[in-house]
């Protein structure tokens, strides 16, 4: 089972290789950098008062 987690700041995957490596390809399809895929994908920042 792959697990994907992204963050503001960060992309991690954990799973088998091919799995990764299927899901980079994936993501390489589309013209974004890594950084406009973070600030896309990213959950919105909680904030607190």
């Amino acid at each position: 089972m792959l697990k994907t987690m992204i963050t503001e700041n960060s992309l991690r995957m954990a799973g088998k290789g091919w799995q990764v490596r299927a899901l980079l390809r994936q993501y390489a399809g589309s013209n974004l950098t890594l950084q406009q895929f973070l600030e896309r994908n990213a959950p919105a920042a909680k904030t607190t008062r």
